[in-house]
């Protein structure tokens, strides 16, 4: 990414700016795992005028995204229950048009085979209505266990009552139960993909990942960032997403969100890259753009940037650091950087979460994270997508007792 703002002298200058703190954050970091992002170190700067840029935010968002490039994995669980061989498990997805469902139900789809489980995926196709009666063909085929990708209670709210009636055992990842608090109502899944301490819960998880993108933008920026944000509100993940890259870039005082354009699983395609369009030529001004994860930038946000002629005054940050994404990133074609967390791990883990609950526990510590990824940071071989630092395929095939 080439632009006036990113020039070798101005880095220079913000680099000698943050030296001093920098050193004792690198020292921090070198032994044991990393602090998670909002550990202590220094702390947010205090509001400024928005005509001039606090040297201190530059400071803490570098900060956040040198914690994020050193990764916030932990180990995977060491030991489970003995999976029962011979059940009928359903996946629901919402889509498996895109990587950001496809690459995390496939790897469950895997890994409950490898156990010994019957293992049926459902596509809702990008119909949420389609969750619902993914949910009761379910219950009609008697299956035992059903995982939900990215599907909070509040859309198959009464199908969850059907199969607690049915006895049929539900787990949930990328999701909210119903006693979130945007819902005000009792939790009715069987069990959620546990990330432990770390994070305290999943939407403090997803907060913190897309905290990280703001850090990264208004350090590309050097403060100045004027953001194009895609927002899709319509799960309650994608709208924590959009409040923790919100309330982050909000630390900046000179920066500011300039516009935020709507859209839906129905739109990815050409109506998405028109809307991407529209707001690139209504908002010359901006330098900055962030989309809620992956699968929007090739289905139509990228192509849009690329075709602008902006690409290169773009700083463009997605989400999961899927194959497709990572290659847009290394040809600079409309993607400049992914907060990438291992979309597989995921599926593994929402396995070995319906085996606890199968067995009468509650899930374990996946100890799932994320690392931030860029041209100049963490990028996989090529042709490959995000891979974490720990072996987890390995470690969960030991604690279920299976041959490597």
């Amino acid at each position: 990414m080439n632009t006036d703002f990113d020039s070798a002298a101005h880095r220079r200058m913000v680099t000698k700016a943050i030296a001093a703190v920098s050193v004792l954050f690198g020292l921090a970091c070198k032994s044991g795992d990393p602090p998670v992002q909002g550990d202590a170190g220094i702390a947010a700067p205090a509001s400024v005028s928005a005509a001039t840029v606090d040297p201190a935010i530059l400071a803490y968002a570098q900060h956040q995204i040198d914690l994020a490039y050193a990764g916030t994995d932990r180990d995977p669980p060491t030991s489970a229950p003995r999976p029962t061989p011979g059940k009928n498990v359903w996946i629901i997805s919402p889509s498996e048009m895109g990587d950001s469902a496809s690459v995390a139900t496939n790897a469950a789809k895997q890994a409950g085979e490898a156990v010994g489980w019957k293992m049926t995926l459902y596509d809702a196709k990008g119909d949420p209505s389609n969750f619902s009666n993914g949910l009761r063909q379910a219950i009609a085929a008697k299956a035992d266990g059903v995982i939900l990708h990215a599907i909070d209670c509040a859309w198959v709210k009464q199908p969850l009552v059907e199969a607690r009636a049915a006895h049929v055992k539900t787990v949930a990842y990328l999701a909210l139960d119903c006693d979130d608090p945007s819902v005000k109502g009792e939790p009715l899944y069987s069990g959620m993909v546990n990330f432990g301490s770390q994070f305290g819960d999943y939407a403090t998880l997803t907060r913190a990942w897309a905290a990280v993108k703001a850090d990264w933008v208004i350090v590309q920026t050097q403060g100045h960032a004027k953001v194009l944000q895609f927002r899709q509100d319509e799960l309650l993940v994608l709208k924590y997403i959009r409040e923790g890259f919100e309330q982050e870039l909000a630390k900046c005082k000179s920066c500011e969100v300039v516009k935020s354009v709507d859209f839906t699983i129905s739109d990815w395609g050409p109506k998405l890259r028109q809307k991407a369009q529209g707001a690139l030529l209504q908002h010359p001004e901006a330098n900055a753009i962030h989309s809620p994860y992956d699968t929007p930038m090739l289905l139509g946000i990228a192509s849009a940037i690329v075709d602008s002629g902006r690409n290169d005054q773009l700083a463009v940050i997605a989400g999961e650091a899927f194959p497709s994404n990572v290659q847009l990133i290394r040809d600079n074609k409309g993607q400049d950087a992914a907060n990438a967390y291992p979309a597989e791990w995921m599926g593994y883990a929402a396995v070995d979460s319906l085996n606890s609950v199968f067995h009468g526990q509650k899930p374990q510590y996946a100890g799932i994270g994320y690392r931030l990824l860029d041209r100049e940071h963490n990028m996989p071989a090529l042709g490959k997508g995000y891979e974490p630092s720990r072996d987890f395929r390995a470690a969960y095939r030991r604690a279920w007792g299976l041959s490597r």
